[in-house]
């Protein structure tokens, strides 16, 4: 059996200790307010086997992950101001907030009729990212939201168009300009420590258009509330047909065509379309620690059909020129219906205040 330490000489060696989480609280997990920063019960990755917490699948964030931004005053900036006021241990949620949608999905074409032969089935994975200025009411919390970022998946044609890849790109500037609405969530959480259960009743995005009740209404068969947010002249927000090589197959990415040519006529073809887009989402997850929430998100069906929607209003061809109503209409019939298909996602953190689109989209990947 070991001698025991000298008392002088474990209390030193304790203050040492002591001394050097208080100079490096991210190496000892704890910040400089004595929140621990991944509570032992909620691990991102892990379960919570607690009664308030939740399985937290998915909850990985970026290169640039939230410690920094858990951890330093400076980097937290004027969210951080009200801790002075906050008991050790419980959870100020005010302040500007970053958060990553993620949704598997399975898609088909939207028409019924000789556009299903140009778009072929498949699946993949949209993101949403979004940025909320937060305010807390005790147990509820409101944000006033604006979409950052949105990605989807490829398509690809069927043998009628040689099997070619399709790819939307949403430009960054579309919401770096600060041009496009806001929206508002509306949570609960069941307390303000780490492991409560957080609870986000349906919001709804709305880009390119205005629905009354947009978290309750069906999907309109035809856009007549058309809106131009991205200030560009046209209805609905400008995306972009992808270019270059395609991954995975290494063939390009080809435009999209507008109809199917008469024999023996070229393929007349468009790069740019203007999109009118809802996405009504739900959230359930875990208060990880007071900088990071994690969970799941659910899309709703609305009149039966899943609250993914979108309607191409118009496109830009590429010998130039607007398309003809007949020619965005083949491209929206021609377009996927998507339907969840396996995990969802949900990741938030705190982020500085003044904090942009662009911020959101580099700490959440």
């Amino acid at each position: 059996m070991k001698n025991p330490e000298p008392r002088w000489y474990r209390r030193a060696r304790l203050l040492g200790m002591t001394a050097g989480c208080a100079y490096l609280a991210v190496g000892c997990a704890l910040d400089l307010y004595g929140e621990q920063f991944v509570n032992p019960d909620v691990g991102i990755g892990g379960t919570n086997g607690d009664e308030g917490g939740a399985a937290l699948d998915g909850g990985t964030f970026g290169p640039q992950d939230a410690t920094a931004y858990s951890s330093s005053d400076a980097a937290a900036g004027q969210n951080r101001d009200a801790r002075s006021n906050v008991t050790p241990g419980s959870c100020d949620f005010n302040g500007t907030w970053g958060s990553l949608v993620t949704v598997d999905v399975n898609w088909a074409p939207q028409g019924l009729n000789i556009q299903t032969f140009v778009l072929a089935p498949g699946s993949g994975t949209i993101k949403q990212w979004i940025k909320g200025v937060r305010v807390q009411h005790g147990s509820s919390l409101e944000d006033s939201t604006v979409v950052c970022g949105i990605e989807l998946p490829d398509f690809h044609g069927t043998q009628v168009v040689a099997g070619q890849t399709y790819g939307v790109v949403f430009p960054d500037s579309l919401f770096d300009d600060m041009l496009l609405p806001s929206f508002d969530v509306a949570a609960v959480v069941t307390s303000s420590s780490p492991g409560a259960k957080y609870s986000a009743s349906a919001s709804a995005a709305l880009l390119g258009l205005t629905m009354a009740n947009p978290t309750t209404d069906p999907w309109p068969t035809t856009v007549t509330t058309a809106t131009d947010p991205d200030n560009d002249g046209t209805p609905g927000v400008t995306v972009n047909a992808a270019e270059g090589v395609a991954p995975g197959d290494g063939g390009y990415y080809a435009d999209f065509p507008v109809g199917i040519p008469a024999p023996f006529q070229p393929v007349v073809l468009a790069n740019q379309l203007h999109l009118a887009i809802r996405q009504v989402t739900t959230i359930t997850g875990s208060v990880v620690d007071c900088d990071h929430i994690v969970g799941t998100a659910s899309i709703p069906q609305i009149a039966g059909q899943y609250a993914i929607n979108s309607h191409v209003v118009g496109c830009e061809l590429v010998e130039g020129g607007a398309c003809t109503d007949t020619q965005a209409a083949f491209v929206d019939n021609t377009q996927p219906v998507f339907t969840p298909s396996g995990p969802t996602t949900f990741q938030s953190l705190r982020l500085p205040a003044g904090a942009t689109c662009a911020t959101v989209r580099s700490m959440l990947q």
